[in-house]
């Protein structure tokens, strides 16, 4: 998952909402959402986020795992002439809250909203990134391990709260958030099904060194260009794993603790630790989480003999849209939802 493409893809379609002056949603009950804190001695204090709708009614649980980023659930961006909001979930997963119970996590010490304000009528990420600063405490606490315990100590919680049918415990990751949930469904036994779409099966940082051999191969740079990138790669990922707690040194806009601590376990090792069912999607043409990583799942199930996945993959890049052809209209992300729905077998 190469960080330079991907830095907003966590943002799941990056959904604007233009809603002139009046009143946005930026609440947790905005979206049907109740909200809650729960107070962890090592984690500090995690967000979280449960669907209002048939509350106290048995139902499965779903818990989703965003992108990356220290972006909000919501981000109200305040314009001369109107407002909007981005949201950095997927509004089709929040409407199965009619079958689940959904639950969305904040990452550390970020808000369920927060606001900036630019000059014009027109907003990039460019301007997000540059008005909205990263957090202290999602600088220090931000990575793998935060994320995949945090999740862990929710669903303990939500089940001993609320009537979660507990044959269906389902974690489900998009972008950096798959990568964390194979991590959750390894600490956590009651996570019954394990959903994991545009995520990664080998150690994130090979793929900068995949994507200059194949720079090399389309003759966008030289064979000797394509070496020398590696070689200078190789000697900042030493580093990184010899200070992966360091929180002081970025590279490519992350702390080498968060590169650490995704970098510590590939993701097919924790699939590979797992025998409940698994649902893995990939994008043929997927720049952000480039397919040729989670195509070696499926090889290692083969090899360990291990019948528990499930490999869906689709013409299209990280938001679902097939780029090698415009004109295609298809709906994949209905079809993909359909498709995990009917893997659940769930009405």
């Amino acid at each position: 998952m190469m960080f330079r493409l991907y830095r907003w893809a966590g943002c799941l379609l990056l959904l604007w909402l233009t809603t002139g002056l009046n009143a946005q949603p930026v609440t947790p009950a905005d979206y049907h959402l109740n909200a809650y804190t729960l107070h962890d001695a090592a984690l500090g204090d995690v967000r979280y986020y449960i669907s209002t709708d048939g509350l106290q009614t048995k139902k499965p649980l779903l818990v989703l795992l965003d992108g990356s980023s220290h972006l909000p659930l919501a981000l109200l961006v305040k314009q001369p002439h109107r407002m909007e909001v981005m949201n950095t979930f997927d509004h089709d997963l929040l409407k199965l809250a009619n079958r689940f119970h959904v639950v969305m996590i904040s990452k550390p010490g970020v808000p369920f909203c927060d606001t900036i304000q630019v000059q014009r009528d027109t907003v990039t990420m460019d301007d997000v990134d540059r008005l909205l600063p990263m957090p202290y405490i999602y600088r220090h606490k931000g990575g793998l391990e935060w994320r995949a315990q945090a999740a862990s100590r929710v669903i303990d919680v939500v089940c001993a709260k609320f009537p979660v049918d507990a044959g269906r415990v389902v974690v489900y990751g998009y972008s950096e958030g798959a990568q964390v949930a194979p991590k959750v469904a390894v600490l956590n036994k009651r996570v019954t099904h394990c959903a994991s779409v545009f995520g990664s099966g080998l150690n994130q940082l090979y793929d900068f060194i995949h994507d200059a051999r194949l720079e090399a191969v389309k003759g966008h740079i030289s064979y000797e260009a394509a070496q020398r990138r590696i070689d200078s790669l190789l000697r900042r990922f030493e580093d990184i794993y010899r200070h992966p707690q360091d929180t002081r040194k970025d590279w490519e806009n992350n702390t080498y603790q968060r590169w650490a601590s995704y970098g510590a376990e590939p993701p097919v090792q924790q699939f590979a630790q797992l025998d409940i069912p698994l649902f893995v999607v990939a994008g043929i043409h997927d720049t952000n989480s480039p397919i040729y990583s989670l195509d070696y799942l499926p090889l290692e199930f083969l090899r360990l003999g291990k019948k528990n996945l499930t490999y869906k993959v689709y013409p299209v890049d990280h938001f679902f849209r097939n780029t090698a052809n415009p004109r295609d209209m298809t709906d994949y992300k209905s079809q993909m939802l359909t498709a995990l729905l009917q893997w659940l077998k769930v009405r």
